[in-house]
């Protein structure tokens, strides 16, 4: 039993939380649609992307903080 690889919890909660997160990642999906095709390299939706994530960890840190060691 002590050795056993331990589980990574956050991988769970993440997959459980972005459900609730749905309004940031259609706003990332859709700035991903807007600049398909820019071949300048200058348009990015990095602050969309970001703020999906923040969303998800927002949800996931009470949950993984109660779980740790």
């Amino acid at each position: 039993m002590a050795d056993e690889e331990p589980v990574d919890q956050k991988k769970y909660f993440e997959d459980s939380c972005k459900p609730k997160c749905v309004k940031p990642l259609l706003e990332y999906e859709a700035c991903m649609k807007r600049i398909q095709g820019d071949e300048s390299g200058h348009k990015h939706c990095t602050g969309q992307y970001f703020d999906y994530w923040s969303c998800v960890d927002k949800c996931v840190a009470p949950k993984l903080f109660t779980k740790l060691k």
